[in-house]
């Protein structure tokens, strides 16, 4: 149900009852704006509290539903921070979070930065109170706000909002008639916008450009690919370099906002894709979909399942049910700036 409702209001599918389905979705979209615009006065007149912390708080965000590349950001600014000597802390809402505060095993991302970085991730609704525990406790001297742009009651030093090339404002709607968070505005409020997957999505660039200038020309426009860099083997935690799947027969398999993005990226590794799982971004797997999986691959011979860093930490805990004949590797992406990045970090060294 939910799957068939994310094509319906991304225009991915048509049927005799889509246009009533459309139309009652614009007026529920209509009634989220204005819950939206409410809740932003009760802000700004201060009703509802917005709260500061003694250090510095930098905010990742985007203005759409998943798959523009936060997570990879949010790495690249980790590794950059503990580069310098800075002791970084990322705060999260942690989606599939089982309770709050310093508990990364709910949450899928949380788990990965952790995991891969050696960072503490605090996954939890109420971030404010997260981020106040932990450095009353543990030494730190910033705070990167996971998913920040929407999230008002925390008060933050730098916006800095990500944007897929491919595909950065859906079909212009907002939820749940489109994926816009928010009007295309509210980007007026960011400090620095990080175009992502350039490589994917350059002939829309000089477009994005022209609007991102026409809403706020002061946020300078960062450029930036997702590159792939290895794979790696979910049972021997082997790395195996990109040209071992070449000419492969593959099954593909992720639960991201952007699963065309990981099929392109396969496909110009000279995969062969031949089967392909797409799950709704923060999927909760079980073992029925991993046996429906393996299914498919013994049904046409497949012996490689590859899926995406996200997926793998879910992925891990079903291993024993893929058979030997079966190799399940993750790909490794980082995201690399290719265009402003010294303006970029002399922002947040300035901050600092």
């Amino acid at each position: 149900m939910r799957k068939t409702l994310f094509l319906v209001m991304t225009d991915q599918i048509e049927g005799v009852f889509i246009p009533f389905v459309k139309a009652a979705l614009w007026i529920l979209s209509q009634i989220y704006w204005f819950l939206l615009a409410l809740r932003r006065l009760f802000y700004r007149i201060g009703i509802l509290k917005r709260h500061g912390l003694s250090l510095p708080v930098i905010s990742v965000g985007n203005l759409t539903l998943g798959g523009v590349g936060k997570t990879p950001l949010i790495e690249y600014l980790v590794r950059i921070l503990k580069e310098n000597g800075f002791r970084p802390v990322v705060l999260t809402r942690g989606y599939m979070a089982k309770k709050a505060g310093h508990q990364a095993q709910g949450s899928d991302e949380a788990a990965m930065v952790e995991a891969k970085w050696h960072v503490p991730v605090l996954a939890g609704a109420d971030r404010f109170k997260n981020a106040k525990k932990f450095m009353e406790k543990i030494p730190v001297d910033v705070f990167l706000l996971d998913d920040g742009f929407q999230h008002w009651r925390l008060g933050r030093d730098l916006d800095i909002v990500a944007i897929d090339a491919t595909n950065p404002w859906g079909n212009g709607h907002l939820l749940p008639r489109g994926i816009l968070r928010e009007p295309k505005k509210a980007l007026s409020r960011a400090d620095i916008f990080v175009l992502t997957k350039i490589d994917l999505g350059n002939e829309r660039l000089e477009d994005i450009r022209k609007d991102l200038a026409a809403i706020n020309p002061k946020a300078p426009i960062v450029e930036a690919i997702h590159k792939p860099v290895l794979f790696s083997d979910l049972r021997s935690n082997d790395e195996l370099d990109l040209a071992s799947i070449q000419g492969e027969r593959i099954c593909t398999v992720c639960g991201v906002g952007s699963p065309n993005s990981f099929i392109k990226t396969l496909v110009e590794l000279e995969a062969d894709i031949d089967e392909h799982f797409a799950f709704l971004d923060h999927h909760v797997y079980s073992a029925a979909d991993i046996q429906t999986m393996i299914h498919q691959c013994q049904k046409k011979g497949i012996a490689v399942l590859v899926t995406t860093e996200k997926d793998a930490v879910k992925l891990g805990a079903f291993l024993n049910l893929f058979p030997d004949s079966i190799r399940v590797l993750s790909l490794k992406i980082e995201i690399v700036i290719v265009s402003g990045e010294g303006e970029f970090l002399e922002r947040i060294n300035h901050l600092l």
